[in-house]
């Protein structure tokens, strides 16, 4: 294929999975499903450790240790745990955790009244378009604490589907700002969810249209924007292009703001903080037969809610540059010039 031909190509993939930011469509789901996943009792996937990681970690050390790989995914399961018992908006009677093997042998057996949330980890495929699944959740020694080590092509996902079309096209899943999930990451993945099925149930009542709900959805975002000048807004330090500190960002973000770690955002949203907004920067992928490339959004959602109140998608220019060469586009942390722009459009917008 023609270079120009790919480019095309590409950029048009990458305009049909960003136009509409605040409803990205990745939802296969009749609505007979949604409503089945609502009424159900949910199993949630939760994480043991790998034969094969720990056999990894054994040979190679400084890949991490056992242990740390042992007690990390024991976060992760408690923290999912909690995550899902408060902000799970639909049947919380019996609420199961079961593991993946777990859920297998129940999917065998043909049964048909669970609905099923898990969290995958997947990286695009070199050798076709679509993913390849990590052995349970992508884990390595500092990948909690250090987004420029993590590795770019790596992303996790969250998924909800029926029990009986396990392993098949879910009815609707959503890809999360952290590789291995925080607190505030699991959060945004269920408010997604409840956005994504609201959303397909207005448009079976009302016939409303995908381009009408995005509409909507950026009068929503546009609406919610200009409340950012009252609030924190949390940025958290691995986030942080490395030329910027909190004297610099005083001189061009004109609102109050704080450099925070994981657990001080993790802290917020889950108390569903009105006082604060916080950034992220969310690596999405696009996987074609020829290429991959990374996308690098960025988005400033409301602790209160974990909706967006302000969005930004690379430029043309930035694409197609990264479609021909890097295989990237955008920023991949928080730059001086994207918090100016924060700023500036908050300041252009007053509160109607």
């Amino acid at each position: 294929m023609k270079q120009t031909s790919k480019l095309m190509m590409l950029s048009a993939i990458v305009l049909l999975a960003i136009t509409s930011p605040l409803h990205a469509q990745m939802g296969f789901g009749k609505i007979e499903e949604i409503q089945q996943v609502k009424s159900r009792r949910l199993i949630v996937v939760i994480e043991e450790p790998s034969e094969r990681m720990m056999k990894k970690l054994q040979k190679r050390p400084r890949k991490g240790d056992v242990e740390d790989y042992k007690a990390d995914l024991a976060t992760f399961n408690e923290n999912l745990k909690a995550v899902v018992e408060k902000f799970w908006p639909y049947n919380k009677s019996g609420i199961q955790y079961k593991t993946l093997k777990e859920v297998e042998k129940l999917e065998k057996s043909n049964s048909k009244g669970y609905a099923v949330l898990t969290i995958l980890s997947s990286k695009p495929s070199s050798m076709r378009a679509g993913f390849l699944y990590a052995d349970g959740i992508y884990w390595v020694k500092d990948i909690k604490d250090d987004f420029e080590d993590r590795d770019d092509w790596m992303l996790s996902t969250m998924v909800i589907n029926t029990i009986e079309d396990w392993g098949k096209k879910p009815v609707y899943y959503v890809p999360l700002f952290d590789v291995f999930p925080t607190k505030a990451s699991m959060v945004y993945g269920i408010k997604s969810i409840d956005a994504y099925f609201s959303y397909r149930i207005a448009k079976k009542k009302s016939g409303v249209s995908v381009k009408e709900e995005a509409e909507r959805k950026e009068e929503i975002m546009m609406k919610k924007f200009p409340l950012l000048a009252n609030k924190t807004l949390l940025i958290r330090g691995e986030w942080l292009d490395e030329k910027l500190n909190e004297e610099e960002i005083k001189k061009i973000y004109p609102f109050k703001f704080q450099v925070c770690d994981r657990e001080m955002m993790d802290k917020v949203v889950l108390e569903q903080d009105p006082n604060y907004a916080y950034g992220v920067v969310m690596p999405t992928i696009i996987s074609t037969s020829n290429s991959n490339m990374v996308l690098y959004l960025h988005f400033i959602l409301d602790a209160e809610d974990s909706q967006a109140m302000w969005f930004q998608k690379p430029k043309r220019g930035q694409m197609m540059v990264g479609s021909m060469f890097s295989g990237k586009a955008g920023h991949e942390n928080f730059t001086a010039k994207i918090l100016k722009a924060i700023g500036d459009d908050a300041q252009e917008k007053p509160e109607k």
